[in-house]
């Protein structure tokens, strides 16, 4: 695989699980891993548009965190932005990964580079994160924990590869 640079994560709406790994991810790139990814962006988008801003339970945990994602502004996954990236992250199969693989089947390299977050993290089983969005906010929390794990994990995977 090629230096991996420029990561997208996509889920539906682009207001509760994409953005979150958005900035959690640009957080750890600006406190943890600032020499190992000072190349890398992060984006995130959705395959639909729902709604301008990030849903209230995004913010919260993100702020709980330390995290603040006032420059936030939902987008949808167009042609140019999926050709511009090494890597995608997606949370669900049948409603990510397998749907923007229809939408953009005429791009070539699409299967080398789209992956379910936790796959890509080194997890075997349980590899569907659910949209939180409807979920009570300690199940809501759960569910960005769960993105969060995978998002460290996912780094340190691209750190390594792109290393060698």
């Amino acid at each position: 695989m090629p230096k991996i640079n420029n990561i997208l994560f996509l889920c539906s709406g682009n207001t509760c699980r994409s953005p979150f790994a958005e900035y959690f991810a640009k957080w750890l790139q600006q406190t943890i891993y600032k020499d190992e990814l000072k190349d890398t962006e992060f984006d995130s988008a959705g395959l639909y548009h729902y709604y301008e801003q990030p849903q209230e339970g995004t913010l919260k945990y993100l702020k709980s965190k330390g995290v603040e994602m006032d420059d936030f502004q939902a987008k949808d996954a167009d042609e140019e932005l999926i050709i511009k990236q090494d890597l995608i992250l997606c949370f669900e199969e049948k409603y990510h990964v397998r749907k923007l693989k229809r939408k953009f089947k005429q791009l070539k390299d699409l299967d080398e580079k789209i992956f379910l977050l936790l796959e890509f993290a080194g997890e075997s089983d349980n590899l569907e994160i659910e949209d939180p969005f409807y979920l009570v906010e300690n199940e809501y929390n759960k569910v960005l924990k769960r993105i969060e794990d995978g998002i460290i994990k996912s780094i340190e995977k691209i750190i390594e590869l792109n290393s060698k």
